[in-house]
This record gives structure tokens, C-alpha cells and sequence, in this order.
């Protein structure tokens, strides 16, 4: 089977709007990069795993986008082992570029957008798709790009006025982003605490959402309903709990009455049942996020764990929009039950010891297009990705003392 190629259409039918991102792209679930952080340490776990890093290097190099999610960013932190965490962090930063998926909120709007487009007829007009692939983790968590430049006491500097300037620029975003993403050393801790960083505050919203989840299996308890049913109130709880905010805001903005639009009659219960349904499906997100969590909500024996909300998460944007995923065991099961792959024209890979021919065509693809493989500016040809203060420290030029590195606007 042929991996699908940028630019193919996603969702059921004609409805679905075009998500891919531009270059051929490939979501790695957080345990491959750890695989891949071992065959680089030269301790496979398989044999087979120095090929799979070996093609991955490979098609990185020929362009091939390997993003990243906010959800990689958790998962690396909460790596408790420092070394551990560094080791994984930089085969990430060397591999994905720090190319990231841009920001759930503003993915999820325009997909809400067109949804809303093709079952209420407003907006009027297609709504234009957002660009999902960026650079960083601000464009994962934030949806918009943040870099480092240089400033002196008048302002920014320009990047051009000292030789060297440029490329020295570009490798301390590279330090900083690969930064972020290994966390901070142990040593670091309490001077970032003194700054405001609170990591509690995560593992609290954690807990939170994994207590939702709970909750609703409790409801479930003793109640017997057909599966159909059960799908009907998991996508009206999420689309209430997750969506409603956005959702409520765009429904005001195009004016639109959302029980007229479904075709919802007081005088008989449930008939705005298919049109709401129809509508919730024509959002790719949210139908991913649902039927995996109706099937797991169908094995109420089986306790909900942080790690399967995180892999819905993720796996709910990097299917709309990667052309690949490699996802664990038990969501790839899952997943394939849902029929999300051949919905969303997504090759998903259920071993990891068949990577390297999926990636193949999407390596000839992206080699016929050398504009990919600049990492978005972050990399350019030819460079290999700073992971290191020295190298930062032996390719600096002469700065004045009062010139310094600050987040540009």
C-alpha cells in the first residue's frame, strides 16, 4: 500500500476539508522516539531499529516533516531521568526540526468553520484552512511563531549587519527549542521556580480530565445501551465539554440558530438528533476523538490511564493532517476499528519494522521539492542541528556587550 501523498483529501466524502500538511509528513508516537533515542545511543531494542533511524535520518534530510505535538512535549517531560531526557529530546530536535503541529484551538476552529460551512451553509464561503505545519512550541501550543532575536539598546538588530550574524541566529533558536524540549536540568529547578514555573499546575489538569473520564464510566455502571446510543452521548459530551466555548463563539459570529439549523422540533424529543450528529461527524477531530473513546468506554473493566487521553489528543490531529502514524499497539487497534485510516486517507502503521518502505514514496515526494527540507528556517541545508552551548559558544561573532538574545515581536 502506497503511502497518500500531500494535498490528499481527508474526512468522508466530498464534505472533508484538505488538512495535509504541505510536505509528506509522519507522527511518531512518543515510544518510537524513544527507540529511536536507543539505536542512537547504539543500544537497539530490535535489531531492526538502527535501519528504522536510519531511514528516518534519511528522509528528514530529503524533507520529509517528522512534527511534533504538544503532546511530545509532556510526555518528554515527565521522562523522570535527566540524561534520559536529553538523549530522547535531541534525536527528537535532530529528526523533527522542531517542526510541530500548530495548536489544537486553531485547528479545531476552522475545522469547526467548515463543518459549519457544509451543514448550515455559514459561513457562506469555504473557510481557509490554517497552515498546520510551524516551527516550535509556541506554534504547538499557541498556534503562532515565536523566535529569538538579537536587540541592542535602539532595538532589534538587523541579522545582516554583522557577518556570521544569521546563521549564529538561527542556531540559538535551535539551542532554545531543543531546550524547551529536553526541560530543564535538575539544577535548574529552583531558579525557574523563582521565574513562575509551576509544573504542578500540568499534572493537575491531568488529573482533572482524567477524573472526567472516570466519571463517566461510573455513570455507565449497570446501564446497558446499544453502541449507537452510547456514541450519541460520548460526541454530545465532548462537543459540550471540549468544543462548546469556540463553538458557541462561531455560532454567534455567523448568526446562526443552532436548534433551526439541525432541524430540532420541541414537540418531538430527539429530532435534532441527526442533524447534530451528521454535523459533529464532518469535524475529523472530534469523530476521531469519539470513537476512540467509545471503544474504550465499551470495556468498562478497563481502567482510564493520563497516557490514553494524551494519545487521543494527539493521534486526533496527527490523523487529519500527517500522511503516517505509528501510533502504540493498543491505539492502533483502536484506530483501525474506527476505519480513521481509510476515512482520512492515513497510512497507519501497526509495526514499527515497516517504516522505512512507508517512507519511502514519501521520501521521493518531498527529494522533488528541496524547498522542505530548509526546516521551515530553522536548519538550512548542509547544517546539523545545535543541541549544545559549546557549539553555540566556538561559532559566535563579536557582539557589543550591551546587544542580547530576546523573544522578537
Amino acid at each position: 500500500m502506497r503511502a497518500p501523498v500531500a494535498g490528499s483529501m481527508t474526512a468522508a466524502g466530498e464534505d472533508g476539508p484538505i488538512l495535509r500538511t504541505t510536505p509528506p509528513s509522519v507522527y511518531l508516537d512518543q515510544w518510537v522516539w524513544v527507540r529511536l533515542a536507543q539505536a542512537a545511543l547504539g543500544k537497539p531494542r530490535e535489531s531492526f531499529d538502527t535501519q528504522v533511524l536510519t531511514a528516518v535520518q534519511e528522509a528528514s534530510a530529503a524533507g520529509v516533516a517528522f512534527p511534533l505535538s504538544s503532546t511530545h512535549y509532556f510526555e518528554t517531560s515527565q521522562i523522570t531521568d535527566p540524561r534520559q531526557r536529553m538523549d530522547v529530546a535531541r534525536v527528537m530536535a535532530s529528526v523533527s526540526l522542531c517542526r510541530t503541529l500548530r495548536s489544537h484551538a486553531v485547528l479545531l476552529r476552522h475545522q469547526l468553520l467548515h463543518a459549519m460551512h457544509v451543514s448550515f451553509a455559514r459561513p457562506a464561503f469555504r473557510p481557509t484552512a490554517p497552515e498546520p505545519l510551524g516551527v516550535g512550541v509556541a506554534w504547538a501550543f499557541q498556534g503562532e511563531r515565536s523566535s529569538m532575536d538579537l536587540f541592542d539598546a535602539s532595538g532589534r538588530v538587523d541579522s545582516s549587519s554583522i557577518p556570521g550574524l544569521r546563521p549564529w541566529l538561527r542556531r540559538v533558536n535551535q539551542l532554545v527549542e531543543f531546550q524547551v524540549l529536553a526541560g530543564p536540568a535538575d539544577s535548574e529547578v529552583e531558579e525557574l521556580r523563582r521565574l513562575g514555573y509551576r509544573p504542578e499546575t500540568v499534572v493537575a489538569s491531568d488529573r482533572s480530565r482524567l477524573a472526567w473520564e472516570e466519571f463517566f464510566t461510573d455513570l455507565l455502571k449497570g446501564e446497558r445501551m446499544s453502541r449507537e446510543e452510547l456514541r450519541v452521548r460520548v460526541q454530545a459530551r465532548e462537543l459540550v465539554h471540549e468544543y462548546m466555548d469556540v463553538f458557541g463563539k462561531l455560532l454567534a459570529e455567523y448568526r446562526v440558530d443552532l436548534w433551526r439549523a439541525v432541524g430540532f422540533d420541541p414537540r418531538r424529543p430527539r429530532s435534532g438528533r441527526p442533524g447534530m450528529t451528521a454535523f459533529a461527524d464532518r469535524v475529523p477531530s472530534l469523530r476521531i476523538t469519539v470513537d476512540l473513546k467509545v471503544q474504550l468506554f465499551r470495556n468498562p473493566s478497563k481502567p482510564w490511564k493520563a497516557s490514553a487521553i494524551h494519545d487521543i489528543d494527539a493521534l486526533s490531529i496527527a490523523v487529519p493532517y500527517c500522511h503516517v502514524v505509528v501510533p502504540d499497539s493498543e491505539m492502533g487497534d483502536l484506530l483501525s476499528r474506527s476505519a480513521a485510516a481509510q476515512r482520512n486517507d492515513t497510512r497507519i502503521l501497526r509495526r514499527l519494522r515497516d517504516l522505512p518502505d512507508a517512507l519511502a514514496d514519501l521520501t521521493a515526494s518531498a527529494a522533488a521539492d528541496r524547498s522542505s527540507a530548509a526546516g521551515a528556517g530553522l536548519l538550512e541545508p548542509g547544517e546539523v542541528f545545535c543541541t549544545d552551548m559549546e557549539t553555540l559558544r566556538n561559532t559566535a561573532p563579536h557582539l557589543p556587550k550591551d546587544w542580547h538574545t530576546a523573544p522578537g515581536p
